[in-house]
């Protein structure tokens, strides 16, 4: 069998289990094989028994968590391995960041006074409102002074409404120093020329605005500066409030950390947790003396998937939980105590970051660039893609080779290699020119996709079946960049007469029993040999309970199967 171009490194993170890997993965790289042939490795140890129960593999999705454990149970029952080791596989963890920060909770909550059990809220709408009613008084973290004045210029439902919009982040405290003295002398020297910059308009408001907060006046809104084109009054301007605008930005972070924590404690109160929640308490047990030794003790190793996509948070969960027992504080700020030899793997791509506001990818690089500078850390890069045909692998390298060229804050490429026999496939090009576009005039982006709808299917009928190498309309998708894009695009074919489904992760049933279950049991009295199937369905429509199929089958596939009916 021919084997891909980096067959030796993938067997590198396959069975070096005494090192911590980031693994570079470009698309349709096989990830998954790969992570399930390291934990195929870990099955053949001499102490899988006791290794596989602390075993943790991190996944986006909970979809993706089962597909990954589901690869894996079907390659171990392929394997002539002992029942002990199937049973301990069944206490492995294949899930979300959220799900692993939870069971760290719930086993280890104690050490911060936290009530049992913790129920997960996802819609937090009511239960806010029941909080913010509750609410009297805020901005007790200030001196009675300070809040007056606070309040005279920043509302307190906009005060609550930062607070909650930060959810369970970390916010950043500073030192509260006095509410600095106004002087705007300089800007009251400053002249009109020609009677065209507005700056007397502007001296004018000021004045009414100092009166104002000289008075009693309880709510004062910021002063408008009328004056746009002299640059140097708008300088002097912004200077001369800039210590106020500071101060008051200070005190409201001050005001929002206290709702923060109020909020917080009004949730645990109830016994109730966001998402955001289950990542920064398991961050605070893993800085807590004594929990983060006990939870160290567990002997996780980790193995994270889609490592680009994943919150500076979320990280120090994992990294932390994998250090040395008697580690302190944060590895990524000392290095000193990195993860133990083979506890900490990764796989990710630079290129494939698609949860930006959320995650960020330079910490990912930073995250990269500290396992890799440890001794027992390294660098791997998967570059042979098994999606692509030839045509379609050439046109992805010259697109994107000149887009991400490592410069400008852009990452570098890595050039995708041939899979094995790969065949020559095809690419069309097709030039989106609607007459309809008139040089020079912008269009909103709804505009947009509908000429450029109008003008593809025109396009794809006169193009056919054949012209696309397509058997039916069935075997034809068009991917659009919005979700409402599909509507217009939907429209557009329909117009000229072509068979058109729409599907969007908001309408895919599959997830549903009233879909799955029928769908699976159809799968199966139509493939009576299909072992995965069978597997199932016996667990999620008849309940069987993993431990039990792996002690029936005994690791033979063979005995999942229908011979007779």
């Amino acid at each position: 069998m021919v084997k891909p171009h980096d067959e030796s490194v993938r067997a590198r993170f396959a069975h070096e289990l005494d090192r911590n890997f980031s693994v570079v993965a470009s698309a349709g790289s096989g990830k998954t094989t790969a992570i399930t042939q390291r934990v195929l490795s870990i099955a053949r140890l001499p102490n899988a028994a006791e290794t596989l129960p602390h075993l943790v593999i991190v996944t986006f999705t909970n979809r993706a968590a089962d597909e990954m454990q589901q690869r894996t149970r079907q390659a171990l029952l392929q394997e002539n391995l002992r029942k002990e080791v199937h049973t301990a596989f069944n206490h492995a963890f294949f899930g979300t960041i959220h799900s692993f920060c939870m069971k760290l909770l719930t086993d280890f909550g104690h050490y911060l006074g936290l009530p049992a059990p913790l129920e997960l809220v996802e819609d937090d709408d009511d239960l806010w409102q029941e909080f913010a009613q509750n609410q009297t008084r805020i901005g007790r973290s200030l001196g009675e002074k300070d809040r007056a004045t606070l309040l005279r210029f920043v509302q307190a439902r906009d005060l609550m409404e930062l607070a909650r919009r930060a959810a369970s982040a970390v916010l950043r405290v500073p030192g509260l120093s006095p509410c600095p003295p106004l002087d705007f002398a300089v800007v009251y020297q400053q002249v009109d020329q020609a009677g065209r910059d507005n700056i007397s308009k502007s001296q004018a408001e000021l004045r009414e605005w100092e009166t104002r907060h000289a008075g009693d006046w309880e709510y004062l809104r910021w002063p408008v500066c009328f004056t746009a084109a002299n640059a140097r009054f708008t300088q002097l301007w912004q200077e001369k409030f800039a210590p106020l605008r500071k101060w008051v930005c200070d005190a409201a972070a001050c005001v929002a950390a206290e709702v923060q924590r109020d909020y917080l404690n009004f949730r645990l109160d109830r016994g109730l947790v966001t998402y955001g929640d289950q990542i920064a308490l398991a961050e605070q047990l893993l800085q807590h003396s004594v929990a983060a030794q006990r939870i160290r003790e567990e002997n996780f190793r980790v193995i994270l998937d889609e490592a680009q996509d994943t919150e500076p948070l979320q990280f120090s969960v994992l990294l932390e939980a994998t250090r040395p027992l008697e580690a302190k504080g944060l590895w990524l700020q000392d290095r000193r105590s990195p993860p133990r030899p083979g506890h900490f793997c990764m796989v990710g791509d630079f290129q494939q970051s698609i949860y930006w506001e959320r995650a960020d990818l330079n910490y990912y690089r930073a995250v990269h660039e500290a396992l890799i500078a440890d001794k027992h850390g390294e660098s791997l890069e998967f570059a042979v893609t098994f999606r692509l045909d030839q045509k379609q692998l050439d046109f992805v390298n010259e697109t994107f080779r000149e887009i991400l060229n490592n410069k400008d804050g852009q990452v570098r490429f890595v050039e995708l290699q041939p899979r094995p026999k790969i065949l020559p496939g095809k690419v069309i090009r097709v030039p989106l020119v609607a007459k309809e576009l008139l040089p020079g005039k912008k269009l909103k982006d709804y505009q947009k996709a509908r000429f450029e709808a109008e003008y593809l299917a025109r396009w794809i009928k006169e193009a056919g079946l054949k012209k696309l190498s397509a058997d039916s309309w069935r075997e034809v998708a068009i991917l659009c960049p919005r979700k409402a894009w599909l509507q217009t695009m939907a429209a557009a074919l329909r117009r000229v007469d072509l068979p058109v489904s729409i599907q969007s992760e908001r309408d895919v049933k599959g997830d549903s029993p009233a879909y799955a279950w029928l769908t699976a049991l159809l799968t199966i009295m139509t493939d009576p040999l299909n072992a995965y199937e069978i597997v199932g369905v016996l667990r999620e429509i008849f309940g069987a309970s993993d431990h039990d199929l792996a002690v029936f089958s005994e690791g033979q596939k063979a005995r999942f199967r229908i011979d007779e009916i």
